[in-house]
């Protein structure tokens, strides 16, 4: 990774049927999310008063944050989030 000293991997992975609430046991430095679906779009955010990002299928977006809620809204779609702190 090349930019710090991590450790603690948090993972969350299944499959969503509405808006739903991802928290983290920790607060994660990095992020990683990834819809697995190939037909369908995954919405995230990380506060309730934000727009969301979309992720198209098959997508993943890696980024630095802090964080310990992911908020994710989509229609039967198979995601995994891995946080590490």
């Amino acid at each position: 990774m090349g930019d710090g000293v991590y450790a603690n991997l948090l993972v969350s992975e299944g499959t969503i049927t509405t808006a739903t609430t991802v928290t983290l046991n920790m607060r994660a430095r990095r992020l990683t999310i990834t819809n697995d679906s190939a037909t369908q779009d995954l919405s995230f955010k990380f506060n309730d008063a934000e727009t969301y990002a979309t992720l198209k299928p098959t997508e993943t977006v890696s980024m630095q944050v802090l964080t310990k809620t992911v908020y994710l809204n989509g229609s039967s779609v198979p995601y995994r989030i891995w946080g590490i702190g």
